[in-house]
Formats: structure tokens, sequence, C-alpha cells
């Protein structure tokens, strides 16, 4: 079985990602594993996909969605190319996952890691630290991306990433600012003195080859537990934080879906909920400029997580106070 699944992981490569091709070798291993022909029924898909976590517990419907992406994939190939009568996924259904906000960092938290970055003493892992950063957080790019950058493909002139590869084959030419210009020319001169001459990655490991996925994540981890957020922070993160401040900062929403380069400004839209909340954030701070003696004593009675209640009495139009302020002022906890 080893042949075929080489064959099937080449033919997915020119379409997903390498941590993608990761993923579905290693559903279509554990599920091919606890089977003893080859050829599959609906029934052991869904036996499969049934079955519960180690401790017990059932699995979410993220892991089975991912799961059954991934067997659906191999099966096509599977009638495909290995004679297979029918496709055993066909009228299994994915499940509808809870609605989530992805996790975001805030322009400060994002300046906090710089400023870390900036702080530490080895002159390579520096440059490094900084331009891995500046790629990260200002061209939006996916960890794998940011390691299959080549030195041909930066654009320094021009303030371009030139002919990055994304998902699905997908090419793209991205726009780079000016200070993540200057952090990749600071590299760049750091660079040279550690590669090879055939070396052609543009961020390298401490022994001059091509940086990991893992590396980049270690990196990425570290500078934020040692930031003044201390916040726990990984790539993909720092790709959500992009998104959410470039429609913050007012840029619509195709521009950012073309910028991430979704397929699909669906997956764009889920970043607008997050805007709108740091907006009426942003609206209720500005709010203690207010006195609250002004605004009747409801208002300052209120509990925090309770609407104030205006006086019966009161002639003053009724305000959208959501979010009470303390008696000084100040937005409740």
């Amino acid at each position: 079985m080893a042949e075929p699944l080489d064959l099937f992981a080449r033919q997915l490569a020119s379409r997903r990602s390498p941590r993608t091709v990761t993923s579905y070798l290693r559903t279509i291993r554990a599920f091919l594993e606890a089977r003893a022909a080859l050829a599959a029924r609906k029934s052991d898909v869904e036996v499969f996909l049934g079955r519960p976590r180690r401790d017990g517990a059932p699995r979410s419907a993220a892991t089975r969605n991912q799961e059954l992406a991934a067997l659906r994939a191999f099966s096509s190939y599977a009638v495909r190319e290995l004679g297979w009568s029918e496709d055993p996924t066909v009228g299994i259904a994915f499940l509808r996952e809870p609605p989530h906000d992805p996790p975001v960092l805030s322009a400060n938290a994002i300046r906090a890691l710089f400023e870390t970055a900036d702080q530490v003493r080895n002159a390579r892992c520096r440059a490094l630290c900084l331009a891995l950063l500046g790629v990260l957080t200002q061209a939006a790019l996916r960890v794998h991306e940011v390691t299959l950058l080549d030195l041909s493909q930066v654009d320094l002139a021009g303030a371009t990433l030139v002919c990055v590869r994304g998902k699905g084959g997908s090419v793209h030419d991205l726009p780079l600012n000016a200070p993540t210009v200057v952090l990749l020319s600071q590299w760049i001169a750091v660079r040279a003195t550690l590669a090879e001459p055939e070396e052609p990655a543009l961020f390298l490991s401490s022994r001059g080859t091509r940086i990991s996925i893992r590396a980049v994540q270690r990196l990425v981890a570290n500078l934020g537990r040692r930031s003044s957020s201390g916040r726990r922070v990984w790539p993909h993160l720092l790709r959500h934080s992009a998104a959410t401040l470039c429609l913050s900062l007012g840029a619509d929403i195709s521009t950012v879906g073309e910028l991430l380069r979704h397929g699909d400004l669906n997956v764009t839209r889920r970043y607008l909920h997050l805007v709108d909340t740091r907006r009426r954030e942003a609206v209720t701070r500005l709010g203690a400029s207010i006195p609250p003696s002004l605004l009747g004593i409801g208002v300052q009675d209120a509990r925090p997580g309770e609407p104030p209640q205006l006086p019966q009495d009161s002639s003053a139009e009724r305000l959208d106070v959501q979010h009470p302020l303390d008696g000084e002022g100040r937005e409740a906890a």
C-alpha cells in the first residue's frame, strides 16, 4: 500500500499545502490500518469517523470533518486509480461546526512582539525574527508559504513578494510595506554571510538550510511568551490579526480577501464581527468622557453586565448604553 499512498501524496501536493498533505496521509493510514481489506464500504467510513478519542471522549465536529475530507480525497483517487468499484464516502455529510470567532492580537500586542524580537542579542536570530514577523503580520502569509519562500522571490526595489505559492497551487504577487522591506533587507544582508551559494531559501535555520515550519512556530511562540502581552502566539494567529487590523483600518472586504488569497469572501467575512466588536468597545471607552451625573442616577447605580435604567421622569433622550459605566466614569468590568 505504500506505493499507492506515495502516488496519491504526490498528486495531492500539487493542490494542497504540505501540512494538509501530512494530515491527510495520517488519517488515511489510520483508516487503512483498521481494515483487513483494501476496498472499503460506507459503513467502514462511518465507524471510523465515529470512533472516540483515546480518552474516550467524542471527536469534535471539526476533527471529523477534516478526516472526512481526507477520506473523500483518497476515495476519489482510489476509484480512479486503484480499481475501487464505488466511493464509500458518498452520502456521508460534513457536520455543521459551531460558529466561533478567530482569535486575534491587537496592534499593541503585535508591536510588543516586534519590540521583543528587537531585544534578541544574537544578531542573526534578531534579524531572522524581525523579518519573519514582518511577512507574517504585514503580508499575512501562512507558515508553510513563509518556509517555501526563496531569496529570488523578494523584489526589494518593487516592494513585492513574487510568485508566492499558496493553497490549491495558486500563485500570487504580494505587496510589501516600507517597514517590511527594511526588515527583509536587513535579514538578507545577514543571510549572505550564512548561506551556501546554492541555497535558494530566503529564511534559514542555524545550520544554513531552509527553515522548517516547526522552527518558525517555536520562534513565534517564544516571542509571544517573552513579550509584554504574554499571549500564546502561533503563526496563523498573526494572519488572523493582519486581516482584522486591515478591516479596522478601513480596507474593504474584497481587498482583504485578495490579500489573504481567500477563494471565497465568506471566509473573509468572519473577521467583520470582530471589527464591529472593536468599534463598539472603542465607542464604549469614549463614553467615559461624559460625566455620569448627566445621565441620571440609574446609570451610575447599574450593576456590571446589566443595562442601566434611566429615571422614569427623565426628559433626557435614551442612550444606547449596553456597556454601563461605573460611578467614576470608567467602563464597568
